[in-house]
């Protein structure tokens, strides 16, 4: 064997995405499925109809340890390996800054993001961690502009501490794991999703509740004046978990229009 590709290279991967009944999520199901592999999901799944027949769908939270471990363990049991992890669940914060709440009500917010895009995240990275060292296997990770950008996005100081935490998880996984796990991200910028936002007590509410006078505003943000689907940002999963991505580690793919540039 080439010890320079991974092992899961010409049969079909497992891959295992959180946070994939919906939005960004749901739209990478759907481009793995279109490569051949199996895919398993674990989320709280509240429209399970939308999931493919094929897909296995292990419902819980991501937030939970043991709920990541049974995901895991649901791949090693039905496929007999795990090739991929995305984890990209997660959770917006409403777009508070440090002056627009009550402190408690900014506290509760903020763990609660945090909880979810960092914590979340670091669980489902240390519950497919094995497996992944014996499969040559990769994670992929979903950031945001936020983790760059802090002005103008729509993020609030929850959003950007999270998401700035996302992407020094994925510099240390990628140095930690090394060579035996790729580590990358993607980043998108503005796509028009269900994302829910996290709100004082327990209750989430939309974060585009008019994605038309989002998208105006994600156009003229970004030097491309271009709003991507979900569809379009989901092939940069795939190629970040292909042979064509396997110089890359600790990486972090872009699509968010040029907001560096701007």
């Amino acid at each position: 064997m080439d010890e320079d590709k991974p092992k899961s290279e010409g049969k079909p991967r497992t891959v295992l995405i959180t946070g994939g009944a919906s939005g960004i999520g749901l739209a990478i199901v759907h481009e793995f499925l279109k490569q051949g592999d199996q895919v398993i999901v674990l989320d709280q799944a509240t429209n399970k109809e939308a999931m493919p027949n094929e897909v296995i769908l292990v419902t819980g939270d991501v937030t939970n340890a043991q709920d990541n471990e049974r995901a895991v363990q649901t791949a090693i049991e039905q496929h007999g390996s795990l090739d991929v992890f995305i984890g990209n669940a997660g959770i917006h914060d409403g777009g508070y800054g440090i002056q627009d709440l009550p402190t408690s009500d900014l506290i509760d917010i903020v763990k609660r993001v945090f909880e979810v895009d960092v914590i979340g995240y670091l669980l489902g990275a240390k519950a497919a961690t094995t497996e992944l060292i014996k499969s040559r296997g990769c994670m992929i990770f979903t950031l945001s502009d936020a983790s760059f950008e802090v002005s103008g996005i729509g993020a609030g100081i929850g959003y950007s501490i999270a998401k700035h935490g996302g992407l020094g998880l994925v510099r240390h996984l990628a140095a930690d794991l090394a060579p035996n796990v790729r580590v990358n991200a993607v980043a998108p910028g503005g796509t028009i999703t269900s994302l829910k936002a996290a709100q004082a007590g327990k209750g989430t509410r939309s974060v585009f509740e008019d994605p038309e006078a989002v998208k105006k505003i994600i156009r003229e943000l970004n030097p491309l004046n271009i709003v991507l689907t979900p569809e379009q940002i989901a092939p940069l999963y795939s190629f970040l978990a292909s042979a064509n991505a396997i110089g890359m580690t600790g990486e972090v793919l872009r699509p968010d229009g040029g907001l560096s540039i701007r």
